[in-house]
């Protein structure tokens, strides 16, 4: 039996990369069409993503017997130890900075970045064992939410496969109308570029006539997605959760529409989000309650933390959409970048520190509805569809046949959807 789901693995493996190349278009649509434009200085730097899904999809193939690894608490001890390291190295690092900060010694710099080196070493050893056991914790939540397929033999199994590679994850260079928050482009570049190259490429963008911002990221839904090596653990629990249901919807016509528009983004990322939010606490909760709990108390906390006079980021970064959004709309785009660096400055001055705020970082963050820079409506809409579902497994599957915002609107109006076979392309 082991054998038998070894190679059913690697089979679903493969097919996976062959459906995606397949699905994967390359014609010139509308939205590429600023690929094309900023090519000629972004081409450089940007990351190679068919030479990372080729490479790191072949790594990923069970051998065809198995493997022998932890099991039960093993496992969960396996991740605890595993996360400690990257804790270490995340301190070592900082460590570093601050010596070079101050002038320290060479020979002290030296020996701090010896040491990093030596914790690096021990968590590349367990990095393919840890990735291992997160993806078959994931997949034991999955199928118990009944989000499987049913396969003769060997019972309830998860498409896509869960997977992801632990390491660093690229930047994406977001580029948005001037004129309004909405996405015209986002690419992705490679994770080592220094702040002057980041800026001299959001220079050179914004000189055609659009607003750029290049971001970092926490996990991108390639397959396997990636997952940044120094994230801790319950940000790896969320990413990878996040970054399967991206996979999911990708062979569904929500996933496929991705890009069609900035409320079909939305709708995808929120979907992302709340699936995210409810498997991660199931997930913690089984196997490192410790996490749970910390992340009950935090909520009780965030729910009476904010007291009268008391500074509201959130509030605050809603009331400048607010106001950006009335700006453009009336026509006055130099006012409103005016008012978002003077907003820019307010937050730095209270401690909250934001290299550019301009519309796209509103585009880019405004794609969460459950984010304070968001104002569409499209989070309290998915919230409401996820409260009438029966199941977190019928959510998805309900959400996963939508291709347009009008969708969302119809069936919270009581309206069906089409049936599964009217949508050819879905699996």
């Amino acid at each position: 039996m082991v054998k038998l789901k070894s190679l059913l693995r690697i089979r679903l493996l493969i097919l996976l990369l062959v459906l995606l190349f397949l699905l994967r278009g390359d014609g010139l649509s509308p939205r590429h069409f600023w690929r094309y434009q900023v090519d000629p200085f972004v081409g450089p730097y940007l990351f190679d993503w068919w030479d990372y899904e080729a490479r790191t999809i072949l790594q990923k193939l069970p051998p065809i017997g198995g493997a022998k690894g932890p099991t039960g608490e093993d496992m969960v001890q396996e991740v605890r130890g595993y996360f400690t390291l990257v804790a270490e190295i995340d301190r070592l690092n900082s460590a570093i900075q601050e010596a070079r900060a101050r002038g320290g010694s060479a020979d002290e710099i030296a020996a701090l970045e010896e040491e990093r080196e030596a914790w690096e070493r021990e968590r590349q050893r367990s990095e393919d064992l840890v990735e291992n056991i997160l993806r078959q914790q994931a997949e034991e939540v999955l199928v118990e939410e009944g989000i499987a397929f049913d396969l003769p033999l060997l019972g309830r199994q998860v498409f896509p496969p869960v997977e992801f590679e632990f390491q660093g994850s690229p930047l994406l260079l977001v580029i948005s109308r001037r004129d309004r928050i909405e996405t015209l482009e986002r690419i992705s570049l490679v994770p080592t570029l220094r702040l002057a190259e980041v800026e001299e490429l959001e220079r050179r963008t914004d000189e055609l006539g659009v607003s750029s911002l290049v971001v970092p990221t926490g996990g991108m839904g390639s397959y396997p997605p990636i997952i940044p090596e120094t994230s801790p653990l319950p940000s790896v629990i969320g990413g990878v959760i996040h970054e399967w249901v991206h996979n999911y919807l990708y062979f569904y016509p929500l996933g496929q529409h991705y890009s069609d528009s900035q409320e079909l983004i939305t709708m995808n990322e929120t979907v992302a989000s709340l699936v995210e939010e409810e498997l991660s606490l199931l997930l913690e909760k089984r196997y490192y309650p410790e996490i749970y709990a910390q992340r009950m108390e935090a909520s009780r906390e965030a729910e009476e933390r904010v007291e009268p006079g008391e500074f509201d980021f959130n509030a605050f970064m809603r009331e400048t959409r607010l106001e950006v959004d009335e700006l453009l709309a009336a026509g006055k785009v130099e006012k409103a970048e005016t008012y978002m660096e003077e907003r820019r400055k307010e937050l730095v001055e209270k401690g909250h520190y934001i290299r550019k705020l301009n519309q796209a970082y509103f585009a880019f963050h405004g794609s969460y509805a459950t984010a304070p820079t968001s104002v569409s409506p499209i989070g309290g809409e998915m919230e409401e569809l996820r409260k009438r579902s029966p199941s977190l497994a019928h959510f998805l599957r309900t959400v996963a046949q939508m291709r347009s915002y009008q969708d969302l609107l119809n069936i919270l109006a009581g309206y069906e959807m089409p049936s599964w076979s009217e949508y050819s392309t879905s699996l």
